[in-house]
């Protein structure tokens, strides 16, 4: 079974969305010379929904689980440096205003602050479930593992999803920087729990 940030919060069922569609080419320009800096060893990636409300404070960029209502509902972190005008095909309802793109930037544990001009959006094919895995840790251990995480509570740039996953406790989180993965380790055992980083260095392999 696969905790969700959300889940059983009791809201009402809303209209399914369309899925989001980003087509666009890179926004704003870049140095007179349409040279980009080199990449710093700061700057991470996601593929995230970016969307805006009235009344607050900012855009937020949302990587966890989304509500497929219309406009589709998420919380994320604050998201530093966006610009609407230098994007295309984002879409607004009600006030409000959301796209889904490739991001890069810098994150300091509160807000992602953007490095590079956002892109279409690009992700992996994902099969439906887990595949099992060659090698299962213990069951039990497993177990243990997920309930800890599911007791210390998840947000929206923590934990955000934990599940089993066919042999392995799989743990969703907003960043790991490798040292998330390195305690679960040496708590409950290498190849027990399997930490999924929603940010990730740019150019890392994605699964």
């Amino acid at each position: 079974m696969t905790r969700r940030i959300g889940s059983g919060a009791g809201r009402a069922a809303a209209p399914a969305v369309s899925a989001l569609v980003a087509v666009l080419a890179l926004a704003g320009c870049a140095a007179a010379s349409g040279a980009e800096s080199p990449l710093s060893p700061d700057e991470l990636t996601a593929t995230a929904l970016v969307r805006e409300e009235p009344g607050t404070s900012g855009p937020t960029m949302c990587v966890g689980v989304i509500d497929t209502s219309f406009p589709p509902q998420c919380g994320g972190a604050p998201l530093v440096g966006w610009d609407w005008d230098a994007v295309d095909d984002e879409e607004s309802a009600v006030g409000v205003i959301w796209g889904e793109y490739d991001l890069v930037g810098t994150w300091d544990g509160t807000d992602f602050t953007l490095t590079r001009a956002p892109a279409a959006p690009t992700r992996p094919e994902v099969a439906d479930g887990y595949t099992p895995w060659p090698d299962p840790a213990d069951q039990a251990t497993v177990d243990r593992a997920l309930a800890d995480y599911d007791a210390r509570g998840m947000s929206v740039t923590g934990v955000f999803e934990m599940g089993d996953g066919a042999g392995r406790a799989m743990v969703s989180v907003f960043h790991d920087d490798g040292s998330m993965q390195a305690e679960a380790d040496a708590r409950y055992g290498e190849d027990v729990v399997v930490i999924e980083s929603a940010l990730r260095p740019v150019g890392s392999p994605r699964d």
